[in-house]
């Protein structure tokens, strides 16, 4: 870890000065400044395509010809590629964590540094076991089995495996990029207190999050990007959350969540008394032509279990669904798009988007049989609806042709949601569809799920997001522990019922 130049400016343990980087097309960082200081949390906010994300990543190394300067500690240093960035102290936690599911945590938390035995090539496993518990005591899993694999963990526990293994680096400063975007409330509050100890340790903590609340909960300094310019820095206390939406966006958003015009019409599709033993039981549920339903539980309540098992992703043990009064069996994914039924998985980079293709081939792969003449399809006929969908959900860059993996998260989820568009659905099934992606594609995303539902589509949507949920939702189902409990209409709706409707109390209809 590099020792503190007392001259540096301000204090700082990173310094970026005039930093610019340019992808083929878009200057993504464009003369941005930016510093942390140790012991602070200096947050990083924007919209997708900021260049938030690039900024951090060019801290991290994985940029080897940004413009610039770069100083740790007070001297200048070149960090163009991961290791030297390791080396000079700087530690980072991608919103994608890096662990390896199939092996245990401790060879995940000392990956490519397990200890050998002196004199030997084999590994001292009493070294392993002393050090994986070290790091994990710093992050408050001490009861974790190291033993176990990751697959066998929760999130929230490895997100902190995660931070753990980074600490066994010995940080000074620790980038963190969408560390809560998985977590429940109490999860963060978690992390938070981790948090918290290491800035107390002296580390300087670089935060991106899309989560404007938790920025004032636990930030010092706030800077704001858009377009790839520096707009703003400036302490906590110096602005509000209003303030920050309208740095970002450019304008201001005086009510995120305008009313719509909600015409709810006949009952469009009914599932009733699913099960997936072990999951979620006896569950029913019906949507109406027009209307959004929400539902709304803790982690664990078996939502996207549920999800998955209605479109057939996963299996059902018993059960029927119904599509305008008429029984529907649903053996795979493809006879429910066929049928009209979609699901917007929450996890678009494994589940969602196919990253190697383009946005042109992303967004019409789920028709492509409508659009084949016999075995032959040609999608450069059908790129006027490409670019039609790429202006409807404000897709940046406009490209047809570039990759879907060159494109930020936020634009992501927009392909992800032209993709089930492009398909003309009737009942659209959305999970997490705004998680991880900033306050202007939300209102995008949630402009394209209202007017879904205006053209007599069926909604139904599982958010964590409680402000979204009671913004789109017409009617809310709880779920607790794989049982639908109750319901909540719009009137009665805020986020304080819901909150407490989904830990089993309040009032709702059961």
């Amino acid at each position: 870890m590099p020792e503190f130049d007392q001259g540096a400016p301000l204090g700082a343990a990173l310094e970026m000065r005039h930093v610019s980087k340019a992808f083929p097309g878009t200057l993504a960082v464009d003369d941005v400044s930016f510093s942390v200081k140790p012991g602070e949390v200096h947050a990083l906010v924007g919209e997708n395509g900021a260049g938030k994300s690039t900024l951090m990543k060019i801290m991290a190394g994985s940029f080897s010809d940004y413009t610039g300067e770069v100083f740790v500690g007070g001297r200048p240093v070149a960090l163009h590629s991961p290791s030297a960035a390791k080396e000079y102290g700087i530690g980072m936690i991608y919103q994608e964590l890096s662990l390896a599911r199939p092996i245990s945590v401790a060879e995940n938390l000392l990956a490519g540094r397990l200890p050998r035995i002196k004199g030997s090539p084999f590994v001292d496993w009493k070294a392993v076991e002393r050090e994986s518990k070290a790091l994990l005591s710093r992050v408050g899993l001490d009861q974790l089995d190291i033993h176990i694999s990751i697959s066998e963990i929760s999130q929230c526990e490895a997100q902190l495996v995660e931070i753990a293994k980074v600490l066994g680096g010995n940080p000074s400063v620790l980038v963190m990029d969408e560390p809560t975007s998985a977590l429940s409330s109490a999860e963060v509050l978690r992390l938070f207190g981790i948090i918290r100890q290491l800035k107390s340790q002296g580390i300087a903590i670089a935060y991106i999050s899309h989560h404007i609340q938790e920025i004032f909960d636990i930030a010092d300094t706030i800077t704001v990007m858009r377009d790839g310019r520096h707009v703003r820095t400036c302490g906590v206390g110096e602005v509000t959350s209003g303030d920050i939406v309208e740095m970002m966006v450019g304008r201001s958003i005086e009510k995120f969540y305008s009313k719509r015009a909600v015409r709810i019409g006949n009952e469009l599709f009914r599932v009733e008394k699913l099960s997936r033993y072990g999951f979620f039981h006896d569950v029913s549920l019906k949507v109406h032509e027009g209307e959004i339903l929400g539902v709304c539980g803790l982690a664990g309540a078996g939502r996207t279990e549920l999800a998955r098992s209605i479109i057939g992703v996963d299996p059902l043990d018993a059960g029927d669904i119904y599509l305008w009064g008429e029984k529907i069996n649903v053996r795979n994914m493809s006879e429910a798009i066929e049928k009209g039924v979609v699901y917007l998985t929450e996890s678009r980079k494994t589940d969602g988007l196919a990253l190697a293709l383009s946005v042109a081939e992303n967004c019409l792969s789920t028709i492509i049989p409508r659009l084949s003449r016999g075995p032959f399809y040609s999608g450069r006929k059908n790129k006027g609806r490409v670019s039609d969908l790429i202006d409807k959900l404000v897709i940046y860059p406009k490209n047809t042709d570039l990759l879907v993996s060159n494109l930020s998260g936020g634009n992501q989820q927009k392909v992800l949601m032209a993709k089930w568009i492009a398909s003309s659905p009737k009942v659209m099934i959305l999970d997490e569809p705004t998680r991880g992606v900033d306050i202007g594609a939300k209102e995008i995303i949630h402009g394209a799920i209202s007017e879904l539902a205006a053209q007599g589509n069926g909604v139904i949507l599982f958010t964590s997001d409680l402000p979204e949920m009671v913004g789109l939702c017409d009617r809310v189902a709880i779920m607790r522990q794989g049982h639908i409990i109750g319901e909540i209409d719009k009137e009665n709706m805020s986020e304080g019922s819901l909150l407490l409707a989904a830990n089993g109390e309040g009032k709702f209809v059961a």
